[in-house]
């Protein structure tokens, strides 16, 4: 073989190298499981603890379209789910959703209902909203993990968002997801443990911002995790 041959015949393997690694690389980047994260601003600490703690293990992003109740949510879909596909979809819909707003404005604007505000979304269609929104999530093939609503956070209680609802659009949910066999991540009653757990009623409020700024992930990662590995 002449020199030139021989060196052609190295750069050819040289080549072959080169994209056989290349390929490598995608295969390892495309193995990295990818979840996106859906929720109100009371999961900010949750999730941003749970994308630290999983970091070398799978890519966490947060939805792109900050808080939105069930129907902008479903307007928005494929924006919602914009840089997938997905492993695993993580996903609460419920305090924008049950907030009480000015029925004379096309804006949310908060509303007491004492004062003539309605619901953002009624009972009903919170139901059928979150039915056509795990259907959407769930058609390209990709798992799905639904977190409940966590108990209200102190500084976000206001005279629009009436505490016994809460239970009623919880309930509304756990059927639906049942129905659907979603798998259920329950961090109000994560949250919930540790307050009924407080002796004094004065300090619950004080717990329960306390407990906002800690770190909660640790049950959700696992249950990430779990999800991840089947």
């Amino acid at each position: 073989m002449t020199g030139r041959a021989t060196r052609a015949g190295l750069a050819l393997f040289a080549a072959v190298l080169l994209t056989g690694f290349a390929v490598a690389q995608q295969q390892v980047a495309k193995a990295r499981p990818r979840i996106l994260l859906i929720g109100d601003r009371g999961f900010d600490n949750h999730f941003g603890n749970a994308a630290r703690s999983l970091q070398d293990r799978a890519d966490l992003v947060r939805a792109p379209l900050g808080f939105l109740p069930t129907g902008a949510a479903l307007q928005r879909v494929d924006e919602l789910l914009a840089g997938g596909p997905w492993d695993l979809i993580v996903f609460n819909f419920g305090v924008n959703d049950l907030m009480h707003r000015d029925p004379r404005s096309r804006q949310i604007r908060a509303m007491s209902p004492a004062a003539g505000g309605v619901p953002v979304t009624s009972l009903d269609d919170y139901a059928a909203h979150l039915r056509q929104l795990a259907a959407r999530f769930a058609a390209s093939g990709t798992r799905l993990l639904w977190v409940t609503t966590l108990p209200l956070h102190p500084q976000r209680r206001s005279t629009a968002l009436i505490p016994s609802d809460l239970a009623r659009y919880a309930a509304s949910a756990s059927q639906v997801v049942t129905e659907l066999a979603i798998p259920v991540f329950d961090a109000h009653a994560q949250v919930r443990a540790v307050l009924d757990a407080v002796e004094n009623p004065r300090a619950v409020d004080r717990a329960h911002n306390d407990l906002f700024k800690g770190d909660l992930s640790a049950p959700l990662v696992a249950r990430m995790g779990d999800l991840l590995d089947r």
